[in-house]
């Protein structure tokens, strides 16, 4: 687990997995080992987000893109350590109040194993929050069901605020509707990218298209970096590897990451 702090706030990123990956172009030396092993590997990690000192606490994207786990025979098992993890960050599951999905990108562990055989919401007395603008292209997939059936599932515009300090904005590129949430407090901010940021290789070159709409996903990341490099506001990425993100700073034609954490 991983620890920042934002002026009155914490956040906390809460793994499940990290590994290493044969990278598709050179690796950048800053990268080596926080973010990368060697200079022919990046390391992906899945992991959520919590926001605490802002009421109840927030979720944000929990363990998106991983959804293997869920059809294994251990799928409780790995679900209910997540959850231990995520209450020893200050969040016990009934406790969460909101959870923000920047987009929809696998179901991760936002429904859980039911008592029967169905699935349901993975955190009882939140409400999911999700960018309309993303479920406009994804209104029928049966992942969201269970979300559906429990009404807890609110589609919000853009800009929304989630919290004192805790806005959810558009920040288009990677798929339709895709966001990211701010959290700013005093002088200090951060921001949790989301799928905007899968690899470092996309913080050393905004360029580096994994992504629907490739133009505009490069405009979206240089403008993120360029606004958090001038304001010294931290980068976390729910997929990057190692620690997760950190401060951002010019290098070259491009930028890097300077791991800071608590």
């Amino acid at each position: 687990m991983t620890r920042w702090t934002v002026g009155s706030l914490g956040v906390h990123r809460v793994v499940d997995v990290d590994v290493a990956l044969p990278s598709e172009a050179a690796v950048p030396a800053w990268c080596v080992p926080h973010f990368a092993p060697s200079g022919e590997e990046v390391r992906i990690a899945f992991s959520a987000f919590v926001i605490t000192g802002a009421g109840r606490p927030i979720v944000v994207d929990p363990w998106l893109a991983n959804d293997g786990p869920r059809h294994q025979p251990d799928a409780e098992a790995t679900v209910t350590r997540l959850l231990d993890a995520l209450a020893t960050a200050g969040a016990p599951s009934d406790e969460v109040g909101v959870v923000v999905n920047t987009h929809l990108d696998g179901i991760g562990w936002n429904t859980r194993p039911g008592a029967d055989e169905g699935w349901v919401p993975t955190f009882p007395r939140a409400r999911y929050l999700w960018p309309a603008a993303n479920l406009a292209v994804e209104v029928d997939d049966d992942r969201l069901v269970p979300l559906r059936d429990a009404d807890v599932l609110e589609e919000v515009g853009l800009p929304y605020e989630v919290a004192p300090g805790v806005t959810l904005t558009d920040a288009p590129g990677h798929v339709q509707g895709h966001s990211v949430v701010w959290v700013r407090s005093g002088d200090e901010s951060a921001c949790l990218s989301g799928h905007l940021f899968v690899s470092p290789l996309q913080v050393a070159d905004p360029s580096f298209a994994l992504d629907d709409d490739p133009a505009t996903a490069t405009e979206t990341r240089q403008r993120l970096l360029t606004d958090l490099a001038e304001s010294e506001g931290l980068l976390l990425s729910p997929l990057l590897g190692g620690p997760g993100g950190g401060r951002v700073r010019p290098d070259g034609s491009g930028w890097r990451l300077l791991p800071d954490q608590a």
